[in-house]
């Protein structure tokens, strides 16, 4: 959502209304700015007539934006193709990188009031995404192909120390803090056991629910990676606190034919870089004055504190985690 404006009904601009009716043919009667979540893009609902809308993406400013409308594009094609539910993309226009795509309307799975029945669906569909790496388009991914080291430290173990740390908490790391940070990241290099198609941001806000079924979003950062990742980013969903995780891993491991013991080991690694991940988003999202993630850095702070190793627990003291808003 791009800064100044809110979410709530637009007058839709004359040169907009003749180029969606000149381009797709549509007559639009009434436009909505939706929330757009940690996006940079601009979501627009666009009323046709009664009882039909659809969502029209507008990218993100810069080549970048442009970068990742293709890229949505073109994963969201071969996702459905391959019957992993995300939306239907109905057109896409360049160079201006627009998007039209089936509106999914507004539940996501961490609202709905009986989101419990879902859980195993959304294991099936993370199995299914997962096991389509061999079929992968690799040379459609938006940033670097593999979730690898030098993302891991860029990506979240930085980002947790610049965003939480420095910023939230007001402490960065010392030198040797640091480097247990990057001896904790080579040790789980060495354990991570696979390679299969990775979402990355594979959680509940990103899972809609409309007329009975489930839906997944934002897949265009999607690569290839360890099979735990996307996997702990729903296990141990901060949005999230009813999940029955041992049954939901069981049903995992059943649905995947995995070794159970590599697995787990994986999970040592994946679950903390994921949760540093979300911290840190949390507090840059809270930042921009985007609502709905402050509330929930504390849950997100206790999961991690109590999954770190004691040598990673020094670098993070408990007197650093006061498990509420400062």
């Amino acid at each position: 959502m791009k800064k100044g404006l809110s979410p709530g009904t637009l007058r839709i601009p004359d040169s907009l209304r003749e180029n969606l009716y000149s381009w797709w043919g549509l007559k639009v009667q009434r436009m909505d700015l939706l929330p757009g979540d940690g996006s940079l893009r601009t979501f627009l609902r666009l009323h046709l007539r009664e009882r039909e809308s659809l969502i029209l993406i507008l990218p993100q400013p810069g080549e970048l934006g442009l970068r990742e409308a293709r890229t949505y594009y073109r994963l969201g094609l071969f996702f459905r193709n391959h019957g992993i539910p995300v939306p239907e993309i109905l057109a896409y226009r360049e160079p201006e990188g627009l998007l039209l795509v089936e509106d999914l309307g507004d539940m996501r799975l961490c609202q709905h009031p009986e989101r419990h029945q879902f859980y195993p669906r959304v294991v099936e569909i993370l199995v299914s995404l997962q096991l389509l790496a061999s079929q992968f388009p690799r040379e459609a991914v938006l940033e670097t192909l593999f979730y690898d080291g030098p993302l891991i430290w860029e990506k979240e173990i930085l980002y947790f120390e610049n965003w939480y740390l420095r910023k939230y908490r007001g402490r960065g790391w010392l030198p040797g803090e640091k480097a247990l940070w990057q001896e904790f990241l080579t040790e789980g290099l060495s354990h991570f056991s696979a390679t299969v198609v990775l979402h990355r941001d594979f959680q509940s806000r990103n899972l809609m629910v409309k007329e009975g079924r489930l839906y997944l979003l934002d897949f265009q950062a999607a690569r290839l990676g360890p099979p735990s990742y996307d996997l702990v980013s729903f296990l141990y969903d901060p949005y999230l606190e009813d999940l029955p995780r041992k049954r939901l891993f069981k049903l995992y491991l059943l649905l995947r034919d995995c070794d159970e013991e590599s697995l787990l080991l994986e999970m040592r690694y994946t679950r903390i870089f994921r949760l540093m991940q979300a911290l840190a988003a949390f507090v840059r999202l809270s930042s921009l004055g985007k609502p709905g993630f402050k509330e929930y850095i504390p849950r997100a702070e206790k999961r991690l504190y109590a999954l770190l190793p004691p040598k990673l627990k020094k670098t993070l003291p408990r007197s650093l985690f006061i498990f509420e808003a400062p």
